[in-house]
């Protein structure tokens, strides 16, 4: 689980750290063929301002879903370890109960044997 959590982690990280260094080049670009026109370069602006504002979201819900899923691998880990306390409680009783039902069985064939010696 944490393998999962660490590979995708790192997908986002990298995902995140390639659209952030391209967008600057993609604002030189359009800037430098733009320069001519004000208009043109407005709303270039507007759209990498945008697209910046659209990948600063998609980061922070990356972090929130990364964080979820922390959450939640450790809610796993910690119904993982409930579950093996239970199974060695289950392992204990049932012991418990064998040893029980083996010392009842000696006592009914001690009985039996009494018993049969009364008869005689």
């Amino acid at each position: 689980m944490k393998k999962f959590l660490t590979v995708t982690a790192a997908i986002a990280i990298l995902a995140f750290a390639s659209c952030w260094l391209s967008l600057p080049r993609v604002t030189a670009q359009t800037t430098d063929s733009t320069q001519q026109d004000p208009t043109k370069r407005a709303d270039v602006l507007k759209r990498s301002d945008q697209l910046l504002k659209d990948q600063t979201d998609r980061g922070n819900r990356a972090e929130l879903l990364l964080k979820d899923q922390e959450t939640r691998s450790k809610r796993v880990e910690d119904l993982l370890v409930r579950e093996e306390q239970l199974e060695g409680r289950q392992e204990a009783m049932a012991l418990r109960y064998q040893k029980i039902l083996d010392t009842w069985e000696q006592q009914q064939k001690q009985y039996q044997q009494y018993l049969d010696s009364l008869k005689k």
